[in-house]
């Protein structure tokens, strides 16, 4: 599941070097492998400190509704998912150093918010829904906190907070989305909504799109976004129960992001890049089906298809 976060920083990276006004930031004077190896670590370290800080908060309640998971189960003891966590926080500042002070200030940022969430937020659906879409949000800021195409940053907001919204109703967490929750959800949406974006206008001279991009670029994002829900909503209905689909929504969303990537190359004319994006969309997708395959989970197991 970390493929995706991990393009969306190589995004950010590639259209960063494409642009001659960054030329002064760190990850355009860098060598280019430096830079996408430099993102990965800080990518993979920082999912990798999101998981382990969840389990090993939410161990008292996953002793008795979610049993199988690592640290309720006793395969993984609270010092060992302790020390995964400090370890992984460790590895993404050492990848986001490459990136100056900027990056260092948002990693960190994004590390205190992931705290805030498991500790707080998650309590409060209307709040806690919304912070994990600005946690990925400033998570494509990484690489380059002066971005001035904001579109990627909203539309990594946006999905993550539809698709974690997804996955609270399904799962029927406590405690539950009220309407004022909803409500509340919303208003935030729209709120960060109109600063992400306004944001990048104002920072482009009133431009939403850069001057490069070509007229037909928006239709890529439109078409990625039209095939997720299509993709979903068929993945819901045909799921066994609600937990299935809610975690083929986890799962289908977290890859999701890697077409969404190649989705914003592909409107910026870098098709090289983009055609890259969508092999490590398919070594994810791949990866995943094989490791359920090979953990038993999947909802029909192989021995007995025909």
């Amino acid at each position: 599941m970390a493929f995706g976060a991990i393009t969306d920083l190589w995004l950010i990276v590639i259209l960063s070097r494409t642009d001659d006004s960054y030329h002064y930031m760190p990850v355009a004077s860098m060598p280019l492998a430096q830079a996408l190896v430099c993102a990965g670590i800080t990518a993979v370290g920082l999912f990798s400190f999101a998981a382990a800080v969840n389990d090993l908060l939410d161990a008292k309640h996953d002793r008795v509704f979610s049993p199988s998971r690592p640290v309720a189960s006793g395969t993984i003891g609270s010092a060992q998912a302790f020390s995964v966590a400090l370890a992984s926080l460790l590895l993404a500042l050492g990848g986001v150093l490459a990136f100056g002070p900027g990056a260092l200030f948002i990693a960190l940022l994004i590390a205190g918010g992931t705290l805030f969430y498991n500790a707080t937020a998650k309590h409060i659906p209307g709040v806690g829904l919304l912070t994990i879409g600005l946690l990925h949000a400033g998570n494509m800021l990484i690489p380059n906190d002066q971005f001035t195409f904001t579109l990627p940053a909203w539309l990594a907001m946006t999905h993550a907070t539809a698709v974690t919204t997804i996955m609270h109703l399904l799962q029927a967490k406590r405690p539950a989305l009220s309407k004022r929750a909803l409500w509340l959800l919303i208003l935030g949406w729209l709120v960060c909504s109109a600063l992400i974006i306004g944001q990048g206008i104002s920072k482009s001279s009133g431009s939403l799109w850069p001057a490069s991009t070509p007229q037909w670029g928006w239709v890529c994002p439109i078409l990625a976004i039209a095939a997720f829900i299509w993709v979903i909503r068929r993945k819901i209905t045909r799921a066994n129960s609600p937990a299935i689909a809610a975690e083929k929504v986890a799962r289908y969303g977290a890859l999701w992001q890697s077409l969404y990537a190649a989705a914003w190359l592909f409107s910026w004319g870098q098709h090289g890049w983009a055609v890259v994006a969508l092999i490590v969309a398919g070594v994810g997708f791949g990866s995943m089906t094989m490791l359920k395959e090979i953990g038993g989970s999947a909802d029909h197991p192989i021995a007995y298809r025909g």
